[in-house]
């Protein structure tokens, strides 16, 4: 995959509100579960799982286990773009 597609790929998973109001959470707060996620987002878990998947497919969050949870955070480094579209959040 070159640098371009990839960079096309992660403005298109943040092309959406509910990403960009998950990737504004997690900038906050740092590491969080997809059950205090979904709460401040006010959509069901099921749908923030499905939004954090694809957020993560890109590289755009990254994932650690902790026994039975997995805590999500925003992915450094970044390209230039995607730090200026994280930045404003």
């Amino acid at each position: 995959m070159t640098k371009l597609t990839l960079l096309e790929r992660k403005l298109k998973a943040l092309a959406n509100l509910k990403r960009l109001q998950i990737c504004s959470f997690l900038k906050k707060n740092g590491s969080t579960s997809v059950g205090d996620t979904a709460k401040e987002v006010g959509i069901s878990l099921r749908a923030t799982s499905q939004h954090i998947k694809i957020l993560h497919s890109v590289n755009i969050l990254t994932k650690r286990k902790r026994g039975l949870f997995v805590f999500y955070r925003i992915a450094i480094p970044q390209e230039e773009p995607i730090k200026k579209i994280l930045s404003v959040l």
